[in-house]
């Protein structure tokens, strides 16, 4: 910590026992925030042509791996995820590292979830055997699309057919729990080649598929092709003729709609997402990593070269959540106290994008109120206009979105936030 910086008080969270409480366990996400190149649509926190500082920056993130596992009591953790950026670019040798660490110091249940994202390009047999020997059992690939055109439009260094292979590979190394990632609603896309890159996601077969539209934000090089004119904007009618027909096809397929962005086949859903979805307790590792702990929000700063200077600058340090935060250690930016009834928002419209909706019995054990008590006439707006549904009796119903809700579940979740 910087002898200069005022310590500012954090303020008192008012979280439930359940924002609270790590006895359930913790999701842990890990930032692995180099890439061999940068899309022009990407506004992650990912950074090509440092690709030097690998080696370097994986002793940063061990040591604040152990300085969490410390403060926090070597907590349970039900589910790993390295996302990126593009975690498949680390060795084997550099995976098997990191998961003999995070076993080391914290309680890494047997039947943990472990992901990691990967690029088609940077898929071998070797490299995937490696990293399921070092313990993962699950594989997100980027595929983004089944048309080379769009790929080379989205600045993918991959082409079809090397996703076809990776996909091979992936399975011929071992794992058999492969997510694949589409974007829709790109400019210039149209319905016929969407119906192509699902009918290619379908044939391929994946245990689960993601389906994201693309959203442009202002500072992308995109963006800024489309504000100039040089790409055309986005359809947001055609979109949702994309999403619709998504829908249909993979419920034909088998694919279970569990969440509204994502397909599985039945027991395959995303376990470390759901804990997202839930607003359960998770733990973010690297820069810009976000975590939501001990009834608090917080999240690293940015900069990897500031990353790996402060956290390899700390030293011993208080082995409490509370006062680790508030003395500010290390990168830990936006710290935040969670309320109740920010809480209650954001339990509720996450909860809203899984296909199962949100049960009062469960909001009700998580907060002492029931739903209409707390969001009535936003639930009965949103029903009048065909966005939700309620299924079940008072108390024990359970609310969910519509068909229609999906298209337009911006405008439910703006209802249940407060002014």
């Amino acid at each position: 910590m910087d002898d200069q910086q005022e310590i500012e008080p954090l303020g008192v969270t008012t979280a439930s026992e359940t924002g609270r409480s790590l006895s359930g366990g913790i999701a842990l996400y890990i930032h692995i925030p180099f890439c061999e190149t940068k899309c022009p649509y990407c506004d992650f926190n990912t950074y090509a042509g440092i690709n030097h500082l690998i080696p370097s920056y994986m002793d940063a993130l061990s040591n604040e791996l152990r300085v969490w596992a410390s403060a926090l009591d070597h907590p349970r953790v039900n589910t790993v995820f390295l996302g990126g950026g593009t975690p498949s670019m680390l060795s084997p040798k550099q995976m098997d590292s990191l998961m003999s660490l995070i076993r080391t110091e914290f309680a890494v249940q047997a039947d943990a979830e472990i992901s990691a994202e990967v690029n088609p390009d940077d898929v071998t047999v070797a490299r995937l055997t490696g990293f399921r020997e070092a313990g993962l059992n699950r594989i997100s690939m980027g595929v983004q699309s089944f048309f080379d055109p769009e790929l080379q439009l989205l600045g993918r260094r991959h082409d079809v057919d090397q996703a076809l292979k990776a996909f091979e590979s992936i399975q011929r190394a071992g794992i058999t729990n492969i997510s694949m990632d589409l974007m829709y609603g790109l400019p210039n896309q149209t319905i016929d080649s969407w119906k192509r890159n699902i009918e290619g996601v379908i044939t391929s077969a994946p245990q689960h598929i993601s389906a994201y539209a693309l959203t442009l934000e202002p500072e992308t090089p995109m963006a800024q092709h489309v504000a100039k004119g040089t790409l055309p904007e986005q359809d947001p009618d055609l979109a949702a003729d994309m999403y619709e027909w998504a829908s249909t096809a993979l419920a034909t397929a088998g694919y279970h709609n569990y969440e509204i962005s994502n397909w599985a086949l039945p027991g395959r859903e995303s376990k470390h997402n759901i804990t997202y979805w839930h607003n359960l307790p998770y733990l973010g590792v690297g820069p810009g990593a976000h975590s939501f702990l001990g009834g608090y929000r917080f999240a690293n700063g940015k900069s990897p070269v500031t990353y790996m200077a402060k956290v390899n600058a700390w030293g011993t340090l208080p082995a409490d959540l509370e006062t680790l935060l508030r003395e500010s250690p290390g990168y830990v930016e936006d710290i935040e106290p969670m309320d109740a009834q920010t809480e209650m928002a954001d339990s509720l419209i996450m909860g809203l994008r899984l296909a199962k909706g949100v049960r009062n019995r469960d909001f009700r054990a998580r907060f002492g109120l029931n739903l209409h008590e707390a969001y009535g006439d936003a639930i009965k707006e949103s029903i009048s206009l065909g966005l939700l549904k309620s299924n079940g009796m008072w108390p024990e119903a359970t609310i969910q979105l519509t068909e229609r809700g999906k298209l337009l579940a911006n405008e439910v979740f703006v209802r249940f936030l407060g002014d």
